[in-house]
C-alpha cells in the first residue's frame, strides 16, 4: 500500500471517530452510558422537551486555539499551589495530534484510575469487543465442575441480557446443569470449584492493606457475582473469596433438581462439557468499568489480558503497558490494571496518547473506548463534577483519586468545536485525598470554553 492510499485511510479512519465522537457527547446522557436510570441526570431536566435535535458533523476547517493565548490560560490555572501540589498536563487536538498545551506532560506520576483507560485499551485491542467470557460446567462421572473463565459480573438469578452486570446468571446456568443431569439419570453430584485461570495472582504485593480494609478491592478470582461484591450494589461489600461464594449460589440453584456436594477447588482436567453462560460482550463490561470505576473487573481483564499474550496473570501490568506502548505511549511502568498501587507511572502525554489512538483507530470497537467515559454531570464518577451550563453533558472523562493524588483524562470539544484530549494530574506531597479536583475541573472548563485566539 502506498503512502497516499495509508494517509487516506488513517484520515478516514479519524473523521469517522470524531464524528462518532461528537454523536457520542450529545446523546451520551441518554443513550451511550447503558446503566441504570438512577446513575443519570434526566435530560429534561436541562433540556426543553420539544426542543430539536440537530446533529451536525464536526467542521475540519474549525480553527485551532492560539497555542500561546491557550498556555497562558491553562499556566494561571494549573500553577503550583502553597500547599506543595504541583501539576503536570498536556492537551492535544485529535485531528492534527497537535500539542496545544504541555505542562512537563512527559514527566511520569500516578495515575491512579486514569490507568483504566489504557487497561481498557488493551482488553478491546487484544480481547477485542465482541469476546463473551465463558462460565460453563463440566461433568466428569458424579463430579460436577464449576469452571470460572472471566466473568466476574455473573448474577445469582436468571441471565438478563439488558445490562452487563448478570448479563449471565448463575440461576440459568444450573436449570441448564440440571436438565442435562436428567437426561443422563444423574441425581447426585460432587461440586468441584475449578477457579485456577488466574492461579495464585489473587491480589498486589504493592497494594497498601488499607485498599481491602476500605473496601477499595478484594482478592480477585475468574469467576465472581457482581464484580465480587455481597450483592449488586455498588455500595456493598467486597467478599474475600467471591469464586467460593459463586459456588455456593450455583449449588443452592442445583440443589432445588438434585442432591449437590461440595467437592475439591483446583485445576480439574478431563470431563465433557454440559452448560454454559457467556457474559455480555467485552465493550459494555469495559463501559461498565470505565463508569463506575470499578478495580475488580479491572484486575480481572488485565490478567485476560496477560494471558492472551501468553504471560502469567500476575504480569497483568506488563501486559497492558506493552499493548499501551504499541499505540505510541512511552515510559509506561505498571504494577496493577485497576490504578490502586501508588507505585504505578505514567505521563499525562502517554494518557493523550492511548486517548487519541482509540479515537481514531479503525476498529469500531476500539473506538468505543471515548463513548464509554463518563459525561460531565451526568453520569458515574463524573455526575457530580463538571455540571456548569458549559460542560455538562459535553466532557467524557476518568477520574483518578488516591492519596496525594488526583488526575483527569478525557476529551471535550471547544467552543469551536475542535475535539480535544486532555490529561491532567495533581501530585501532592503532604498526603490529602485527591488533592484541588476543582482546580482540575476549572481547567477543563477552561479547555472546553476556549476559543483562545489572538
Amino acid at each position: 500500500m502506498n503512502t497516499a492510499a495509508r494517509r487516506a485511510i488513517t484520515l478516514g479512519a479519524a473523521l469517522v471517530a470524531v464524528v462518532g465522537m461528537v454523536l457520542a457527547m450529545l446523546f451520551a446522557p441518554r443513550f451511550f452510558t447503558g446503566e441504570p436510570e438512577a446513575f443519570h441526570t434526566p435530560a429534561s431536566a436541562r433540556l426543553a422537551e420539544n426542543a430539536p435535535v440537530t446533529v451536525q458533523d464536526l467542521d475540519p476547517e474549525a480553527p485551532l486555539p492560539d497555542a500561546g493565548v491557550f498556555t497562558a490560560q491553562l499556566d494561571a490555572i494549573l500553577s503550583d499551589q502553597p500547599d506543595g501540589t504541583s501539576f503536570t498536563a498536556q492537551v492535544v487536538d485529535v485531528s492534527t495530534d497537535t500539542v496545544l498545551y504541555d505542562k512537563n506532560s512527559t514527566s511520569n506520576g500516578t495515575p491512579a484510575s486514569s490507568l483504566k483507560v489504557v487497561t481498557a485499551l488493551a482488553a478491546l485491542d487484544v480481547l477485542g469487543a465482541d469476546t463473551q467470557l465463558s462460565t460453563s460446567v463440566w461433568l466428569d462421572g458424579q463430579t460436577l465442575v464449576l469452571r470460572g473463565g472471566g466473568d466476574v459480573l455473573l448474577g445469582d438469578g436468571a441471565s438478563d441480557d439488558s445490562a452487563a452486570k448478570g448479563y449471565a446468571g448463575l440461576a440459568t446456568l444450573a436449570e441448564a446443569s440440571a436438565a442435562e443431569l436428567e437426561k443422563r439419570g444423574i441425581d447426585s453430584v460432587q461440586l468441584w470449584l475449578d477457579d485456577s485461570l488466574f492461579d495464585s495472582a489473587q491480589t498486589n504485593s504493592d497494594w497498601d492493606q488499607s485498599l481491602f480494609t476500605s473496601n477499595n478491592i478484594a482478592p480477585v478470582y475468574p469467576l465472581a457475582h457482581y464484580a465480587g461484591r455481597v450483592s449488586e450494589s455498588l455500595s456493598s461489600s467486597y467478599q474475600s473469596d467471591s469464586a467460593q461464594q459463586a459456588r455456593e449460589v450455583f449449588a443452592a440453584a442445583l440443589g432445588s433438581s438434585l442432591k449437590v456436594a461440595e467437592g475439591g477447588r483446583g485445576i480439574y482436567e478431563g470431563g465433557e462439557q454440559i452448560a454454559e453462560v457467556r457474559s455480555a460482550p467485552l465493550r459494555d463490561v469495559v463501559k461498565h468499568m470505565l463508569l463506575v470505576s470499578d478495580n475488580y473487573i479491572a484486575e480481572t481483564l488485565g490478567r485476560l489480558v496477560a494471558l492472551e499474550q501468553g504471560l502469567a496473570p500476575e504480569q497483568a501490568g506488563s501486559a497492558v503497558a506493552a499493548v499501551a506502548s504499541t499505540h505510541g505511549a512511552q515510559g509506561l511502568s505498571l504494577s496493577d490494571t485497576s490504578g490502586l498501587a501508588a507505585v504505578n507511572q505514567i505521563s499525562p502525554a502517554s494518557l493523550t496518547t492511548v486517548l487519541r489512538s482509540a479515537a481514531t483507530s479503525d476498529k469500531a470497537g476500539m473506538r468505543e473506548l471515548i463513548y464509554s467515559l463518563p459525561v460531565a454531570g451526568y453520569s458515574g464518577t463524573l455526575m457530580h463534577r463538571l455540571g456548569g451550563d458549559t460542560t455538562l453533558g459535553l466532557v467524557r472523562a476518568k477520574t483518578g483519586s488516591l492519596t496525594g493524588v488526583a488526575t483527569l483524562t478525557g476529551m471535550t470539544l471547544t467552543e469551536d468545536g475542535r475535539l480535544l484530549a486532555f490529561s491532567i494530574f495533581a501530585s501532592q506531597p503532604n498526603g490529602t485525598l485527591a488533592p484541588h479536583k476543582p482546580i482540575i475541573d476549572q481547567a477543563v472548563t477552561a479547555i472546553r470554553g476556549c476559543g483562545c485566539r489572538t
